[in-house]
């Protein structure tokens, strides 16, 4: 099989997230661009780079791959492992060569937007553990900036995160934080971690068709993505902590009724210990996590025990809210600017 260093990358772009650095390169320029697009808050042509990524556009060389036993099965691959390389084949329609020691990862497919998405969740994999190794944690939620106070708001996939972000990001005074997974850090401040916006596609957004891009996925219906260039000038400041101000845990109502009551803090917990501590919607990316198999999950306890204490430190210095959220999201949205403005006053 090719090095991935042999015969360079016509195109690379490098991005640094909190003091990890990587670089992902293509022959064709049009794939990084993809991944600039994606990680735009990111791009720092000259950061130092801990891991590489290549993007090679063609046919998985299978018939050079060497003849190892299944390691593990996840919904999307199968992955196989060979001493520090592990190979993990999405049934035969590509293959990504990974080899964390060595800080690499080629891609092969003839499918574009496989390619692209294996990439994208290549690079949330690498640099979420990178993440939790400097007690900076992930939450699965939307999170928003008013008056200098983060608000974050807890909701399942398919939710309404991203459209609940388009309405606020058009009111004054908010600024973005993160759509998906905001940081915490072991203070309880929240950390911006902004990515592209994804809605359901054919969803009215509103937005240019410049900044939109509509793409297959391997498991899900095809999303639309949303360039955050869109949202430039409402973008929180990179690196720059800001105050925990309220917590709100979603809760879908079929009626149209929409409220905001007090939480406890055991209830918040408990919706932190959902989509911080276990990472219920965080991608953690097994095929890529997993160096050694699954034994390697008897080792995670001490990323546990940090998601938990800055769970528990978040708690401690933010009121939290049940937010019922009724069909109209138009509805929801009103009641959640007239309560951030009512706490305001």
């Amino acid at each position: 099989m090719t090095d991935l260093l042999v015969g360079a990358p016509v195109t690379t772009e490098r991005f640094e997230f909190y003091g990890c650095g990587i670089e992902v390169g293509s022959r064709e320029a049009s794939l990084v661009d993809e991944v600039r697009r994606d990680f735009i808050y990111f791009r720092r042509p000259g950061a130092p780079c801990r891991f590489r990524i290549e993007m090679r556009l063609e046919e998985p060389p299978y018939a050079e791959l060497p003849s190892v036993p299944a390691a593990f099965l996840t919904p999307r691959n199968v992955c196989y492992r060979l001493g520090q390389t592990m190979y993990v084949d999405y049934f035969g329609r590509a293959l990504a060569v990974f080899e964390r020691v060595a800080g690499r990862c080629v891609v092969y497919s003839t499918d574009y937007d496989l390619i692209h998405e294996i990439v994208y969740l290549c690079v949330l994999s690498t640099v979420g553990q990178a993440l939790d190794r400097a007690g900076l944690h992930r939450v699965h939620a939307l999170g928003v900036s008013y008056r200098d106070r983060a608000t974050l708001l807890l909701l399942p996939s398919g939710g309404g995160k991203s459209t609940m972000a388009l309405e606020l990001l058009r009111q004054p005074g908010f600024t973005l934080l993160g759509e998906d997974t905001p940081l915490i850090d072991r203070k309880g401040r929240v950390l911006p971690f902004p990515l592209r916006l994804g809605v359901r596609a054919g969803s009215p957004t509103g937005v240019p068709e410049r900044y939109l891009r509509t793409k297959r996925r391997m498991e899900f219906d095809p999303k639309t993505l949303i360039d955050i260039s869109y949202f430039q000038d409402r973008l929180a400041a990179p690196g720059r902590p800001v105050e925990p101000g309220l917590i709100l845990v979603g809760q879908r109502n079929l009626g149209p009724e929409t409220a905001i009551v007090p939480l406890s803090r055991a209830g918040a917990l408990k919706a932190l210990v959902k989509y911080m501590v276990v990472g219920l919607g965080v991608y953690q990316g097994l095929e890529f996590l997993l160096e050694r198999g699954i034994g390697d999950l008897a080792g995670k306890g001490g990323t546990v025990a940090s998601r938990l204490y800055n769970a528990s430190r978040l708690v401690s210095r933010a009121p939290a809210y049940r937010f019922v959220l009724g069909r109209n999201i138009g509805q929801n949205t009103e009641r959640l600017l007239e309560f951030l403005r009512r706490a305001d006053a």
